[in-house]
């Protein structure tokens, strides 16, 4: 999964990425940075503890940042909306983190005009590929040439009828999910999730308090407040001083988790997890997702193998304390090819190729 983190020059986008990924572990390619985010997960932690194994990997998520101009300044500047060559950057994203200014010694910022700003720039993008692909279409029909799909251009109206009345495509998901759009890949049929970059005085401020103050959310779409300076210092810091500088600030949980635990909401995501004395690992999957697809993550041939899963829920087998105790109690079961993994399931996946 791909995320890209968004924002006017000056918003602390930047910070941000830093905040999120930590130092030293991001790489360039092009106009793009790169980095991996490991998703906070207290089960595999556990799992670690009680089979000690070789190696022990966390679900991931890839944060990208785009460093492209920006328009009508090249230098980047207060004010100025994003470049077209930065959104064309964005067209193969899962979902964006759209990072806004909320600090300002000055009390000049404005968040909520500045989250408009882009949400319109992605809009308008969206609407141009549309209106140029379906006057194409009518020059075609005019020459007597192949023409879009029936259901193709129904979808493409429906989106642009969203478009014009303001409101994003992602608004309405039975439009945004459909299979011939898929090629078109809209920047507005993706989930945008609002970060407002506080001042280091606000660190500790209650959410609900920062983004009244600023009168956030937009369009209603899913916001949270941080200090990115804060939050990128954090993750410089051992592990172990970590939480005498989060109380000493009023954080109760670092930016990341929220921010992880957002996307995968947005997404529909859930994590299954496996484990044994070689490795114990986290899987990210779509909710709904069945056991011969989920087994695909894990290796292709166990796809092709499938014959049944053993599962266990996290939450039963942490009750009992061990697999041989969640057998003994019938916690333990076996699902075949129906079977819709579940969010903290541990399988086991039989195969044979």
């Amino acid at each position: 999964m791909k995320v890209a983190l968004i924002g006017l020059p000056q918003s602390g986008k930047t910070t941000m990425f830093r905040a999120l990924v930590g130092p030293g572990v991001s790489k360039e390619k092009g106009l793009l940075n790169l980095g991996i985010v490991k998703v906070p997960d207290k089960r595999v932690e556990k799992l670690a503890q009680i089979y000690n194994p070789k190696r022990t990997v966390y679900a991931q998520i890839e944060v990208v940042e785009a460093t492209a101009v920006h328009k009508g300044d090249k230098k980047g500047g207060q004010g100025s909306t994003l470049d077209p060559a930065l959104l064309n950057l964005l067209k193969p994203m899962d979902a964006f983190l759209l990072v806004t200014r909320a600090f300002d010694e000055e009390g000049l910022c404005e968040p909520r005009a500045d989250v408009e700003a882009i949400i319109e720039e992605m809009m308008l993008s969206d609407l141009m590929v549309l209106e140029a692909r379906l006057e194409r279409d009518e020059l075609d029909r005019k020459k007597g040439k192949s023409v879009i799909p029936a259901e193709e251009l129904d979808a493409l109206t429906k989106c642009r009828e969203l478009l014009e009345s303001g409101r994003l495509i992602a608004e309405a998901p039975d439009v945004a999910n459909l299979a011939e759009l898929r090629t078109y890949a809209f920047l507005t049929a993706r989930p945008i999730l609002v970060i407002a970059n506080v001042a280091e005085a606000d660190a500790g401020t209650p959410i609900e308090e920062l983004l009244k103050r600023y009168d956030l959310p937009v369009r209603g779409l899913q916001t949270f407040a941080c200090c990115a300076q804060i939050e990128a210092e954090l993750q410089e810091l051992p592990d172990d001083e970590r939480p005498d500088f989060m109380e000493a600030l009023g954080i109760t949980e670092p930016a990341v988790n929220i921010v992880i635990e957002q996307v995968y909401k947005a997404l529909g995501l859930i994590s299954f997890l496996t484990t044994g004395e070689d490795e114990c690992r986290a899987w990210t999957i779509r909710k709904g997702t069945l056991a011969p697809k989920a087994a695909g993550v894990v290796h292709s041939d166990i796809e092709k193998g499938f014959i049944r899963a053993e599962v266990i829920a996290y939450d039963e087998f942490e009750a009992l304390g061990s697999e041989q105790a969640a057998k003994k109690a019938g916690k333990y079961r076996l699902e075949g090819r129906e079977y819709a993994v579940q969010d903290g399931d541990i399988i086991h996946f039989r195969f044979n190729v």
